[in-house]
């Protein structure tokens, strides 16, 4: 009786030992159906001794779009060698094949269990896509014995994502407003943080309403901003021509929905439950700065002097402001002198400046430039160039210097001459009549008295 179990025992190994190659023998023909079939070749696997872990990964967690590291032990328990062993990665979402890594390694033979080659350590580098949230996402692992004929394990490891959100105003555009002249103000609003920023919405306002947009509101609303990506946000505005110059504060907002704390998500995979995140920041923009001028010639006198008007026409003063004619080809300055100093102008003001000019040629309109050079209310010096028509007319003096008794005339025929003349010419024709009319009074008292001595003789002669 003894023996007749024994026999069947005998009779059940052996069996086991035939039915053993013969799994070992099942191949797949196409290899795009053995993700459908990874149960039976996990158990295949586990049958054969072969065991896959993940020894570690680095970073851990790793955050969206850094590269991922991991290490991974084969391991075969069996009681039979395998020859020819690849281990194999199939990115998916969020992992993606990186350029110049290799997915597929041929680790060669794992020894049996009593042998020291029983285990191999090998190593992959991926990618991790950008727009990925924060969670535990799966990486699968293929191994192969007999090449890649046979499929002898799958499996499947979670990876811990991490994301940061965060923003900041990373640029504004405009440093300098100059008042009442409409400005394109940019704010630049950079994700600095590793997870997309969503339904973001952009505001800000100035101190005392100075500065106000112009056709719009001052919200602007961003559906997505990316990791690394910079969304610029435009505003048209503008501020009031009289507003005294200086540093003005702008308060920034920039509310956002934060991935980060996300507490659910649906079959659907749509994100359920998002926290709005909240940035405050500020900055500030200077309001003044330069000015414009215009330049237009006024007339030329007899001694060959070129008068022309300056106006500040801008919406800010300029001091010490100094026009010039620098070197070009049609015109120099006659006498050496090509800078005159006009002093302060405010907004509005104009005052006149005399040239000396000779011109290339004569009897044609020759283009002239100057350049203004003044002090901009924010004490920096500034330099704005003018070009404009002359006519370079013919020269005749009307009389040589010395050749008559008659004074000499001024250089200049500007109307401030003109008006010093005429204020002169008023002044010497009072003090005329003034003197003319204390002469005549003299004139009348001394006839009184001759007058008053006449009569008082005849009295006297009558008298005697």
């Amino acid at each position: 009786m003894n023996n007749k179990l024994k026999g069947f025992i005998y009779l059940l190994l052996l069996l086991s030992l035939c039915a053993q190659p013969v799994l070992a023998e099942d191949t797949l023909e196409d290899k795009n159906n053995l993700e459908n079939e990874i149960t039976s070749y996990t158990s295949l696997g586990l049958d054969k001794g072969l065991t896959v872990d993940l020894l570690n990964q680095n970073p851990d967690p790793i955050k969206p779009g850094d590269v991922l590291e991991v290490r991974l032990s084969i391991q075969n328990t069996g009681y039979k060698n395998l020859d020819n062993c690849i281990i194999e990665i199939k990115p998916k979402y969020p992992f993606k094949a990186l350029d110049g890594e290799k997915l597929v390694q041929n680790i060669g033979t794992l020894g049996k269990r009593s042998e020291d080659n029983r285990r191999k350590v090998v190593k992959f580098k991926l990618g991790l896509e950008n727009n990925v949230n924060k969670g535990k996402y799966p990486l699968t692992v293929y191994l192969y014995t007999d090449g890649n004929r046979n499929l002898a394990l799958t499996k499947e490891f979670n990876i811990d994502v991490d994301s940061e959100s965060n923003a900041e105003i990373e640029y504004i555009s405009v440093e300098k407003m100059v008042p009442g002249k409409k400005t394109d103000l940019v704010f630049g609003v950079k994700n600095v943080g590793n997870s997309p920023l969503r339904n973001a919405m952009f505001s800000w306002e100035c101190a005392n309403d100075v500065i106000l947009p112009v056709g719009s509101s001052n919200v602007k609303h961003i559906n997505l901003i990316d990791i690394g990506d910079t969304a610029n946000v435009s505003f048209d505005v503008l501020t009031n021509v009289n507003t005294k110059p200086g540093l003005y504060k702008l308060d920034m907002v920039l509310t956002y929905d934060d991935v980060e704390e996300l507490k659910t998500i649906t079959e659907a995979g749509t994100v359920e439950n998002q926290k709005r995140k909240e940035i405050k920041s500020k900055a500030g923009i200077y309001i003044g700065g330069t000015t414009e001028f215009d330049i237009a010639f006024m007339e030329r006198s007899q001694t060959g002097a070129y008068t022309f008007s300056i106006s500040n026409i801008g919406n800010n003063g300029a001091n010490s402001v100094k026009v010039s004619l620098p070197l070009q080809a049609n015109w120099t300055a006659a006498d050496g002198s090509n800078s005159v100093i006009l002093g302060n102008l405010q907004k509005g003001d104009y005052t006149y400046a005399d040239f000396n000019l000779k011109p290339s040629e004569v009897g044609k309109d020759l283009p002239i430039k100057f350049e203004i050079s003044y002090t901009s209310n924010d004490g920096i010096r500034q330099t704005e160039e003018k070009e404009m028509s002359l006519y370079s007319s013919p020269f005749t003096p009307t009389a040589e210097p010395g050749m008559s008794g008659m004074p000499q005339k001024s250089s200049s025929s500007s109307p401030k001459y003109k008006a010093g003349f005429f204020m002169l010419a008023c002044i010497a024709c009072v003090v005329i009549y003034k003197k003319h009319q204390k002469k005549m009074k003299v004139k009348d008292t001394q006839e009184k008295e001759l007058n008053e001595m006449i009569n008082q003789m005849l009295v006297e002669d009558q008298d005697r």
